[in-house]
């Protein structure tokens, strides 16, 4: 999946909001660092999701992230 894909209409804000988070935590801003921590970033989420027991199902996924 390309990032444009990824991102849709909202890439330029996911890639300012990624971009700011790497100054922050005083990384660089080159596209290698910017991928890798975008990487880590959604591994991590996967991860919280995996280990949540609540979700069972693509419904109970759902449920969890609307509003």
């Amino acid at each position: 999946m390309t990032w444009k894909v990824f991102g849709g209409k909202y890439e330029s804000l996911y890639l300012a909001l990624l971009r700011r988070r790497c100054h922050e935590d005083g990384l660089g801003l080159d596209d290698e660092t910017l991928a890798i921590q975008f990487r880590l970033h959604l591994h991590g989420g996967i991860g919280y999701l995996a280990a949540c027991r609540d979700i069972r199902s693509l419904a109970d996924l759902v449920r969890r992230i609307a509003p």
